[in-house]
């Protein structure tokens, strides 16, 4: 994926010193809008989710409710990826487990090690501070039978 990454980039920019009318800046917004729809595939479609997903805002917020029985296996509801964020912009996860056996919701963060945002049964609310590049968050299950509650804003 680097490699295709590395060759779109080389594109563009040889496309913008090409091109009459095509500045560098319009080249890396061009660029960052290609990584944007590339980082939309490591989202698992509405058709494979085991639940009902609404987006929010963007593709990383937004509600997520679903009922598993004994189910193994990861589903990832949220997230993207992005060249460029904000000064300390963030969202407000809340995750609510009722069931038996393994869950968890994992904030995966570009390069960083995956965060634990949630393990087994609860409540749980916390912040999460969206770095550039890759953010998700998945939702890891062991024989879970239970249902699941997910808010990200």
């Amino acid at each position: 994926m680097a490699k295709i990454t590395a060759f779109v980039f080389a594109v563009l920019l040889l496309a913008g010193t090409l091109l009459p009318g095509c500045g560098k800046d319009q080249v890396l917004d061009i660029y960052g809008g290609l990584v944007a729809a590339a980082g939309n595939v490591g989202l698992d479609s509405g058709l494979t989710l085991k639940g009902e997903r609404k987006f929010g805002v963007d593709k990383y917020t937004g509600t997520y409710s679903a009922q598993y029985e004994d189910f193994t296996g990861e589903e990832c509801p949220f997230g993207g990826t992005m060249l460029q964020r904000r000064e300390n912009e963030h969202v407000t996860v809340t995750a609510a487990i009722e069931g038996g056996g393994g869950a968890k919701l994992v904030w995966n963060c570009g390069a960083e090690e995956p965060v634990v945002l949630a393990d087994g049964e609860g409540t749980f609310t916390e912040t999460a501070y969206l770095a550039p590049g890759s953010n998700y968050f998945n939702l890891e299950f062991d024989h879970f039978t239970g249902s699941v509650e997910l808010t990200i804003q």
